[in-house]
This record gives C-alpha cells, structure tokens and sequence, in this order.
C-alpha cells in the first residue's frame, strides 16, 4: 500500500498547488507557514522596524499567498521569489497606511510609494539580500542562526551577543565565522562584506 507524502517532504510548488486546489488547505499553508514565517517576520523587521509590525506583515503575506495561491507559476519564479515579492508589496502597503494618512494613502498605488522620498521603497527594493540571507539562514542549525540574527538583526558586537547568551567570546567567534562560511555557501557568493553582517 503507497503511503502519502509527509508534509514535510512536499515541496512549495505542491503545497501551494494544494492551496489552490482547495486540497486540504489549512494544512498546506501551515507547512508554507512553519517553512518561511520566520524568513518573513524577518524581513518585516528590517522594513518596517517594530515587532508588532512584522507579525502583522506575517499575517498579512500568508492570508494572500492563500488567497492569490492560483496564480502562482512555477514556470516563472521559485515560491520563494513569488513569496518576496508579495512580502515587499504588503510591507510598502504596511508602510503606506502608517505613515499616511487614510485619505492620502487610499488613491496612492506602489508606483507613488516608490517614488515618495520618505517612502521604503528604496530600503524595499535593497530588501532582496536581506530576503537571500533569511532563506539561507533557515538552511543553519540553531546555535549558527542565533549569531548571525543577533548581529543582523539586532546589531549586537560579538562581545553584546556573549553578553546576551552567556557563551564565552572565543565561542561566539568561532560560531560566526563557521556560519558565515556557511551562509556564503548557502548565498552562493564567494564573500559577505561585515557591513552586510
């Protein structure tokens, strides 16, 4: 008797064709969910800039990937690409509706955003690495990812992350070096300058 895939063994395009599908759906979007809302979460912290903003942002993103599911073509993007660029639009939506007013923001369309000099899209559009490094981050075990969020996300030294974790600094530095060889393995690029880090 031929058993049924494991969610977890499914890959994105199969999970989203489920979606689509209406085939057992809440089940196929948990699993997009547990693959890639923290990828966004953390881009929703890099544009937006508050915790409650990025939960709201992965809230947001996964109730449209269910919804716009059907559009989705695996011919013309990877999910992950597809997932970045319904990210970026719902986050300079997100950006839109809070620092705009509600009658200022209801006509605008993204094509305004963008070109608003107070507006994110310039941070938005430079959001495609920041998206990269969180795909590949998820790729590291724990003890590596947590360096590397620590000082990318939250800018902390590696002496402030020994602090904060209570690893010895030799530890602290070694770990980061061995992910960072590994995240450039991940990125596919020969090096990660410590301003991108």
């Amino acid at each position: 008797m031929r058993h049924p895939r494991r969610r977890s063994d499914q890959t994105d395009e199969e999970l989203v064709r489920r979606l689509s599908s209406g085939e057992s759906p809440g089940e196929a979007l948990s699993t997009l969910y547990d693959r890639y809302g923290r990828t966004v979460y953390g881009s929703g912290i890099k544009l937006l800039g508050s915790g409650q903003s990025a939960e709201e942002l992965v809230q947001e993103v996964f109730l449209k990937v269910w919804r716009s599911a059907g559009t989705f073509d695996p011919s013309r993007s990877s999910f992950s690409t597809w997932l970045y660029r319904i990210t970026r639009s719902v986050a300079a939506d997100m950006y839109r509706r809070q620092s705009r007013s509600p009658a200022t923001a209801a006509g605008e369309d993204i094509a305004e955003v963008r070109d608003a000099s107070s507006g994110p899209q310039e941070i938005v559009d430079d959001s495609w690495l920041t998206w990269r490094v969180l795909v590949a981050l998820e790729e590291l075990d724990e003890p590596h990812r947590e360096v590397l969020r620590l000082a990318y996300f939250e800018g902390l030294t590696q002496r402030e992350i020994s602090e904060r974790t209570g690893l010895p600094l030799g530890t602290v530095k070694s770990r980061t070096l061995r992910a960072l060889r590994k995240l450039r393995a991940g990125l596919g690029l020969a090096g990660i300058s410590r301003e991108v880090l």
